[in-house]
């Protein structure tokens, strides 16, 4: 798997260009009426983000992208260094037009891929999401967004409470806690926005459920616990949770752990 992930990032550094298709067959684009067609104003898209990851358990770093709009079935998104992904919606699906999409590159770890060698895929500076609008088969114009990207990654948390591979007693509330983060990884100050707290059972997700049976919830800067009612919990459980810090830019670094419920 290592290997594996290697190579696709090593393709992903070499081309700086990602295609998604959302189906299999190309279909016409509606009866070919454009309500906006021939309009100067682009439509504005209602998030556009892009952000890094980065695990300081694991020790690896990716990239994560974010946009969402009333419909669009084509998305180019353009840096400082020119086109870097270009998300394709065809077939019936492209026809209907999307909306929400969240995608995430691979995240090699940091011994086989250096921080700053990643970070070379896609310099600091403004990234535009570009292309066609396109709600119900009918065509909207053009739709626009501008997201920021900085090279500024949080430290990781330190988690305190629940010692990680713990037993704690399910009739009570469980306390759970972390440490302030103030520096990024290479110790300059940060400003941090939002922590996320994320608890999880540990367990295959159901294959029909978007989603993992647990809680996840933001927080703001200044909260570095939570008390979680004894009736979130069950018995005899093997639990996930994980923090992460959420610089003003957006960029975040998580941290994770594991304990166990009392039978």
């Amino acid at each position: 798997m290592k290997n594996k992930t290697v190579i696709l990032m090593a393709a992903i550094l070499s081309t700086g260009l990602v295609a998604i298709y959302a189906s299999a067959q190309a279909a016409s684009a509606g009866d070919g009426s454009n309500k906006n067609a021939g309009s100067d104003t682009a439509i504005p898209l209602k998030e556009a983000k892009l952000i890094i990851e980065h695990n300081v358990k694991d020790k690896d770093t990716g990239f994560q992208g974010f946009l969402d709009s009333e419909g669009w079935n084509n998305i180019a998104v353009t840096g400082p260094d020119g086109k870097v992904l270009n998300l394709t919606g065809q077939g019936k699906l492209g026809q209907l037009g999307l909306t929400e999409l969240f995608f995430e590159t691979v995240e090699p770890e940091n011994a086989d891929v250096p921080i700053d060698e990643v970070l070379k895929t896609l310099p600091e500076g403004n990234y535009t999401f570009e292309g066609s609008a396109i709600e119900a088969g009918e065509k909207q114009g053009e739709t626009i967004g501008t997201a920021l990207l900085t090279h500024d990654i949080p430290d990781g948390p330190e988690l305190l409470s629940p010692a990680e591979n713990a037993t704690v007693p399910k009739a009570e509330d469980l306390h759970v806690s972390w440490g302030p983060v103030n520096k990024t990884i290479n110790g300059s100050d940060v400003n941090i926005i939002a922590y996320q707290l994320i608890i999880e059972k540990d367990e295959d997700p159901d294959p029909n459920m978007i989603g993992t049976m647990g809680l996840s919830m933001y927080l703001p800067p200044d909260v570095n616990e939570m008390t979680i009612s004894s009736e979130f919990l069950e018995p005899g459980t093997d639990y996930l949770w994980e923090v992460l810090a959420i610089e003003e830019s957006g960029n975040q670094s998580l941290n994770s752990s594991q304990f166990s419920t009392s039978s």
